[in-house]
């Protein structure tokens, strides 16, 4: 059973907070993992940040939307779009790569300056 004087005992020591460590809503864990990640960052340095961008013409539907109103005159939703075959979705991006670029490159600029905001957040906390 717990007396008085072992509970008072756990407290004067940090051992009721210990005792938390594992589990992972508790500060004591967090503590832990903090206490990880500085010893990593004095070991091997500090971490790099980077991505690996690809363009995925065929999985964006909105770009489908705009080749076909582009193309085929015609407007569609993004339901229909998804929904094309990949064989038409191809077709119409061999038809109109400048448009994909375009729309790409419109892509990458919104991802930068989330980017950027994310690289401004880190550099604040310095």
């Amino acid at each position: 059973m717990l007396n008085r004087d072992y509970v008072n005992e756990l407290i004067h020591n940090d051992d009721a907070f210990t005792f938390l460590r594992y589990d992972r809503s508790s500060p004591a864990f967090w503590e832990l993992k903090k206490k990880e990640v500085l010893a990593m960052i004095r070991q091997l340095g500090c971490p790099t940040l980077f991505s690996t961008l690809s363009a995925a013409e065929t999985k964006w539907a909105d770009l489908i939307v705009i080749l076909t109103q582009v193309l085929e005159n015609k407007v569609i939703t993004v339901e229909e779009a998804a929904n094309m075959s990949y064989e038409k979705k191809c077709d119409l991006i061999k038809q109109d790569p400048v448009t994909c670029v375009r729309y790409f490159e419109r892509r990458l600029n919104v991802y930068g300056k989330y980017y950027r905001l994310l690289v401004v957040h880190f550099d604040t906390m310095n």
